[in-house]
């Protein structure tokens, strides 16, 4: 194709073309250099196809949704040249295709760009579209490289504050320094040590610390080889949006940081995703390892438009493991009638394992509720909604009642409101 000099030049040459028609030495002039520039743009052109040119594409790390990623283009090529590159990405890697100039100087040439990816899952990438220059300028030859390259978006995997620091003993096998209040939770002992400033008093080894004559520090452990399954709720209401993700992708994010914790400590982890039937059932293995595992097999779930069936997901607890177990029902209660069906199968659980609730609170309905009403449908609207809400909280009261532990959480505490529960009931 050609470049703008080259159009350029023709259209001064047609421009002279005009002035110098009724001469016609000058005409013969101007025809020549009409041939002269089209004889070059065919060498430009086949010099420029001629280009040896490769390029190589590398990340900063995992591909993590919400999280900004750096993607680097590496190019090698024969001479020095300036290149137009256009990254042809995935929506739901970036917003937008990629577009840049690059520089290839004694042979390299590199080009840095950030994605902040929005969707979880596999996602095929466009190729990578290069525009390369003749010597003289005057021709384009576009080429295509890295075609049908496929990358993985993981739900969120780094975490702060008290999620951050568990994840982060979880990794060490440190569990039994953690952040959470101790109240309810079983300690077995694990190592003495050098006491350290800050450490309770009710730690100190009082005999060893006699026989060594300096204080000596207990280290305990969390109790080891418990059974916990996570019911993933997969259906209609997880499907909405809350903030810049959806329902699911809180949820999830939660759910493998909850396995993580879960295996770091030794627990034989089970997550069921569920909607209408039963959507995907990993078991998970103490260690590293098992949630690593969790991960792949997990990070492309998708929410369906299907009502959940909470009892045919209660009774796969029971046809996995019939060993008492913790199971967690992570899920977002959005009516009534979800509200009863929610209690009928945690009732079931509670017969023989340790049933806990996570209600994902539903942005949507506190916004009606707090919303001014300007209209009869407003009106109508608000009392839906705290409808809603008085339902749920009838529903947390009578599953208390019943030995049920439940949280009502909104999406941005979910992740440490279920470790400190699932902490305080595993104990």
């Amino acid at each position: 194709m050609p470049t703008r000099r080259l159009l350029l030049t023709g259209l001064l040459l047609v421009f002279a073309s005009s002035v110098a028609v009724l001469e016609e030495r000058a005409f013969a002039a101007i025809l020549g250099a009409d041939v002269l520039a089209l004889a070059l743009f065919g060498a430009d052109l086949l010099l420029a196809r001629r280009t040896v040119l490769s390029a190589t594409r590398s990340r900063s790390g995992f591909l993590v949704q919400g999280a900004k990623t750096s993607c680097e283009v590496n190019l090698r090529g024969d001479r020095d040249l300036t290149v137009e590159l256009r990254e042809t990405l995935h929506p739901g890697v970036a917003e937008a295709p990629r577009r840049a100039t690059v520089r290839v100087q004694d042979g390299t040439g590199a080009w840095t760009y950030m994605v902040t990816p929005k969707t979880r899952g596999t996602h095929a990438l466009g190729p990578l579209v290069a525009r390369i220059p003749g010597p003289l300028g005057l021709a384009l030859t576009q080429r295509e490289f890295l075609a049908d390259e496929e990358v993985r978006v993981l739900p969120q995997v780094r975490w702060d504050g008290s999620v951050g620091h568990l994840l982060n003993l979880a990794h060490r096998k440190q569990l039994g320094q953690n952040p959470l209040k101790d109240r309810g939770m079983g300690y077995e002992p694990y190592a003495l040590r050098e006491y350290r400033s800050g450490d309770p008093r009710t730690k100190i080894h009082w005999k060893a610390s006699a026989r060594r004559g300096h204080l000596i520090s207990r280290e305990d452990a969390w109790e080891r080889g418990g059974r916990l399954a996570v019911l993933l709720d997969c259906g209609r209401s997880m499907a909405s949006v809350d903030g810049d993700r959806g329902k699911l992708d809180w949820a999830l994010a939660a759910t493998l940081a909850l396995v993580r914790v879960a295996a770091g400590r030794g627990d034989h982890v089970t997550v069921i995703a569920f909607a209408d039937r039963i959507l995907r059932t990993v078991r998970v293995r103490p260690g590293s390892r098992g949630a690593a595992a969790a991960y792949a097999a997990l990070f492309d779930l998708e929410a369906t438009l299907k009502e959940p069936a909470y009892e045919l997901a209660a009774e796969a607890v029971d046809s996995l493991d019939s060993r008492r177990t913790v199971a967690l029902l992570m899920t977002s209660v959005v009516d009534i009638a979800a509200a009863e069906a929610v209690r009928n199968a945690l009732g079931m659980l509670r017969r023989r394992h340790r049933p806990i609730l996570i209600n994902l609170e539903d942005p949507d309905v506190h916004r009606l509720v707090s919303a001014e009403c300007r209209t009869p449908i407003d009106a109508f609207a608000q009392t839906e909604a705290l409808g809603i809400l008085a339902g749920n909280r009838r529903m947390a009261a009578r599953l208390r009642h019943s030995g049920v532990a439940v949280a009502s959480v909104s999406a941005k505490d979910l992740a440490g409101q279920t470790l400190q529960l699932y902490l305080q009931r595993a104990g």
